[in-house]
């Protein structure tokens, strides 16, 4: 049994992204990515804020990093992935299988 891991958050662009290519060869898009909505949890509104870092891998990435800005709206759908930083603390990073501008 596969399990599932897909996320798809609305939301907006806020510090601009950052073009990288690896070792290997391979564009890395990554950018900080804030969600903000208001949701029922237990019959209450609850405001929902989120921000998180996407990375986007592939040849779509170059097109993107010159259409991206602070501000640009967007729904992305990925899955979710957990990395360290250079000093050991755990976070969780969206990579994006697709964008769409909202």
């Amino acid at each position: 049994m596969e399990l599932s891991n897909q996320l798809n958050l609305g939301g907006s662009v806020s510090k601009p992204p950052k073009l990288t290519t690896s070792p290997a060869g391979i564009k890395h898009l990554r950018f900080v990515f804030d969600h903000q909505s208001e949701q029922q949890e237990a019959g209450l509104p609850r405001r929902s804020f989120v921000r998180i870092l996407v990375v986007l891998s592939g040849s779509e990435a170059p097109q993107w990093a010159n259409e991206l800005t602070v501000g640009t709206q967007l729904q992305v759908t990925g899955f979710l992935n957990r990395i360290e930083d250079k000093n050991g603390v755990g976070k969780l990073v969206l990579h994006a299988r697709q964008l769409v501008k909202i």
